[in-house]
């Protein structure tokens, strides 16, 4: 079984709405990112950067445990664990993999830094705008559902910028819809970690 150690940010979300997708069995321990609980020699040895979230597999690869931390990894192995979420073929996969590397580098980064500074609020709104225009004639960031979507739903299914107005983007809140109707990204938005 699958250890994931997480809290209730977006970043702890992610690995949650995907082990809930694929039906993967987990256990969750809650690593408050903001605590010395990071910092410990044990919490080190599975996530050396001190970085939640943080999975631990003793059924990796060839049989051998792994420990792997940052959310797009977790995702990314996942999806190759389960064979889920990365796309039908060689071409799709590779557009689930552009997708979560720009909304990973691009989107997740400069919102969680404006979680700390609004100077960062006008390259959020020029990002809003870019992903709103891919989704005026797409579903879902990467054609099907993917771990694309999975990477960025947690901070727009649960967004808390009053000075930033998602409805001004109608084709991201549409997408943002139509995601947080799929039962496992609810139970993992509305599940505790404590």
């Amino acid at each position: 079984m699958i250890d994931l150690y997480a809290w209730t940010s977006a970043n702890g979300r992610r690995p949650i709405i995907m082990l809930e997708e694929t039906g993967t069995p987990y256990n969750i321990t809650a690593i408050d990112p903001h605590s010395e609980a990071k910092n410990t020699p044990q919490y080190r040895a599975i996530s050396p950067g001190g970085k939640v979230p943080c999975l631990v597999d003793p059924d990796g690869p060839g049989g051998a445990p792994i420990h792997l931390m940052e959310s797009s990894a977790i995702l990314m192995y996942l999806g190759e664990k389960t064979g889920q979420f990365m796309g039908a073929d060689a071409a799709r996969r590779w557009d689930v993999l552009q997708w979560l590397a720009y909304l990973a580098t691009n989107v997740s980064i400069s919102f969680s830094a404006l979680n700390v500074t609004r100077e960062m609020a006008d390259q959020c709104r020029t990002l809003l705008g870019e992903v709103n225009n891919h989704l005026a004639n797409n579903d879902y960031f990467a054609g099907d559902y993917s771990i694309a979507d999975m990477m960025v739903i947690g901070r727009f299914g649960d967004f808390r910028f009053d000075y930033i107005d998602l409805n001004d983007y109608p084709s991201l809140c549409r997408w943002r819809d139509r995601v947080m109707e799929r039962a496992a990204v609810r139970k993992a938005m509305e599940m505790k970690i404590v």
